[in-house]
């Protein structure tokens, strides 16, 4: 029996607030990308650059440094902060910085979403792509589905159904219902809301 055949366990809804399991065990965090590490190399990199640069200019003043030296010196020397270049070069300087920063600072891997602890300091993860199958494979199983797109968030799960030959809304009670059992038998830390969207096979 294949994973997207298996019963929905009911059983398996997260602990309630002031149990064992929700004490013994921490918040989930979500996967961190080894960017950070890259981002922090790029940024010493430019700060290299920017230091290579200052000793330069402060050798150009010494009367040891090539011709090029003197020339970035006199530039710097006869340019204000008002020029148009001048603003240019800062904007662009100002947004690698905060891009870098938000890359330090930003978990990404966003396609990937965190299971609910099971063992203190073990951590698992499914990725969005998973959970949305799942989703879709428990909505075409409903009688008159034909087809199902998923949209899987870290907060929200969003299904289109193209149905016929069913009554709408006893055809929303019973995704919303069947897919809600579903969300909470993939045993995710944070359960996604599912939202249910039904177009008839005519509209298509």
């Amino acid at each position: 029996m294949s994973v997207l055949d298996a019963p929905l366990d009911k059983s398996s809804e997260p602990p309630g607030p002031g149990t064992p399991e929700s004490e013994e065990f921490r918040k989930p965090r979500r996967a961190w990308s080894p960017r950070g590490f890259v981002a922090a190399l790029t940024a010493l990199g430019i700060g290299g650059l920017a230091g290579t640069a200052l000793f330069f200019g402060v050798a150009a003043r010494l009367e040891h440094t090539p011709e090029w030296a003197y020339d970035l010196l006199d530039w710097v020397q006869t340019h204000e902060w008002t020029e148009r270049w001048v603003w240019i070069g800062g904007i662009v300087a100002a947004v690698v910085g905060a891009w870098l920063l938000l890359l330090a600072w930003t978990p990404g891997r966003r396609h990937l979403l965190p299971l609910r602890p099971v063992a203190p300091d073990m951590s698992a993860y499914m990725t969005r792509r998973t959970a949305g199958n799942l989703l879709r494979h428990t909505a075409l199983t409903s009688t008159g589905v034909l087809d199902a797109r998923v949209r899987v968030t870290r907060r929200k799960a969003v299904l289109r159904v193209d149905y016929h030959f069913r009554d709408p809304d006893e055809l929303h009670e019973e995704l919303e219902e069947a897919l809600r059992d579903r969300a909470q038998s993939l045993l995710l830390a944070r359960v996604p809301v599912v939202d249910v969207r039904l177009q008839p096979a005519s509209g298509r």
